[in-house]
């Protein structure tokens, strides 16, 4: 029966009608019906729409974004993942689930197909006890990572997205959260498949999993995310969208129905086409210099640097910083980090680019000094012996041809 009902989802989402808006370069930014909204290009990290972006919201199932990340970061994809007894807590595990038995053995690569494209809450929980140990363990490196990425208002309470006091984020955050998942070449292959079979052994339980995401079924451009929906968070997307070398990540929170898929769509439309990358710096290339004993020392970036504009020509909120380098250096290595370059979106760092020395300068240690001295008093020394050799040996020269001449007059006068 479940076989039935997965091919008749199957279906459903091949042929759902999700209009595709087509962009407008003169479009103005899109009605969002959801309570908060956030777009970021993923290239240069900047916002390019915001509607609530920090108000504190129920993520619903997009929380499993996190638990897919540091399920990637920490755990062996070969690992093999044994769901335990919680599995029949059902305080804990309900809802959207593969049903999951205590003892049932799956590796952690298909656990993560369950977590991430069918939204199993099993699967959820049953990963954060083999990473973590334990619940509690997992969601402290859920608010850990958070921290990690400065974040300031998200706070976890579960691996799943269910319903609970104090598990909120913002779209803001969940926007940044998604862009260090999709930093992770992983996590984008988990997110972009649309449909994925894990070998079960039980009978009459799923074992096909099809992403929920609808937009990755209709529309070339998007690369995948995840989906989320409980009563109290309503309708949660979280896309991210690929076209003509440029990428975008949108969040959509508590959206009131299926409009959240137009509303995507369009928001997405509108950061292809009213924005454009522009290259800030190449690789190698020298965004600053110091001096190291008296020698001028290059630093340079190893990764391209992207600003992203108003195509209207309306400035973005970013500025640059290089910090400068604390005390005085007596040597450099050539590769050494001496540095680093920041950009800034308002009170928020988006960037941080090290930069290195272009060359090595080494310190001129006491002991080469006195070294150098010595050799240095040797070298006159031995010019001046040299000197006094050639002098001597010029002189006896000389008086040897004015006794020869001495003894040619004294013979031409006898």
């Amino acid at each position: 029966m479940k076989r039935v009902l997965a091919i008749i989802t199957l279906l459903f989402l091949l042929f759902l009608n999700v209009p595709v808006i087509l962009a407008d370069p003169n479009a103005s930014p899109p009605e969002i019906k959801g309570e908060a909204a956030y777009l970021i290009d993923v290239q240069s990290g900047q916002t390019l729409f915001s509607k609530n972006g920090d108000k504190l919201l129920a993520p619903a199932s997009t929380t499993k974004i996190m638990t897919g990340l540091l399920a990637i970061e920490l755990g062996n994809l070969e690992d093999t993942v044994t769901a335990s007894e919680t599995m029949l807590d059902y305080s804990i595990v309900y809802g959207t689930r593969i049903y999951l038995e205590p003892g049932e053995k799956l590796t952690l690569d298909d656990m993560l197909y369950a977590l991430l494209l069918n939204s199993a809450n099993d699967a959820a929980v049953a990963i954060a006890e083999h990473i973590g140990g334990d619940l509690p363990t997992f969601v402290g490196l859920m608010n850990q990572k958070a921290a990690e990425l400065n974040l300031k208002g998200t706070h976890f309470k579960n691996p799943s997205g269910l319903t609970e006091e104090e598990h909120y984020t913002t779209a803001h955050d969940l926007a940044r959260i998604a862009q260090a998942a999709y930093a992770n070449p992983t996590f984008r292959d988990y997110i972009k498949t649309k449909s994925h079979v894990i070998p079960r052994e039980t009978e009459n339980v799923p074992i096909e999993m099809f992403n929920e995401n609808k937009l990755l079924w209709q529309d070339d451009s998007i690369t995948g995310m995840k989906t989320g929906y409980t009563a109290v968070a309503k309708n949660c997307l979280v896309t991210s969208s690929s076209r003509n070398g440029r990428e975008l990540i949108a969040v959509i929170l508590k959206s009131p129905g299926r409009e959240i898929y137009t509303d995507m769509q369009a928001l997405l439309d509108y950061g292809f086409a009213q924005f454009e990358n522009t290259l800030y710096s190449e690789i190698g290339e020298s965004l600053g210099q110091i001096d190291v004993q008296g020698q001028t020392i290059q630093l340079i970036t190893d990764q391209s640097l992207w600003v992203t504009k108003n195509k209207d020509g309306t400035p973005l909120d970013l500025r640059t910083n290089i910090l400068p380098v604390s005390g005085t250096l007596s040597e450099v290595t050539a590769g050494q980090r001496i540095t680093q370059l920041e950009m800034w979106e308002g009170e928020e760092r988006i960037t941080v680019v090290p930069l290195t020395a272009d060359r090595t300068v080494m310190k001129v240690t006491e002991q080469k000094k006195s070294f150098a001295l010595w050799l240095g008093l040797g070298f006159m020394i031995s010019g001046s012996t040299l000197f006094a050799v050639i002098q001597q040996k010029q002189h006896n020269q000389r008086r040897k041809e004015r006794a020869r001449l001495r003894r040619e007059r004294c013979e031409h006068l006898k």
